[in-house]
């Protein structure tokens, strides 16, 4: 079930330390609440980042 796909999902991001969060258009300020509220519950490291910003940034 549902139960179980979370189960191992989490285990697979719990020894995690940093975290990117996209977002396009629209979808960008949901990715930034998504950092924030990550950083807000689990203290590590995690940043938001435009998707249509990645060719001209740091995958340039």
């Amino acid at each position: 079930g549902l139960d179980r796909q979370i189960e191992v999902l989490s285990q697979a991001f719990a020894e995690k330390h940093h975290a990117l969060f996209l977002g396009r258009g629209a979808h960008y300020p949901i990715a930034l609440e998504g950092a924030l509220k990550l950083k807000e519950i689990s203290y590590i490291h995690a940043e938001a980042y435009p998707a249509g910003e990645l060719k001209h940034g740091p995958l340039a």
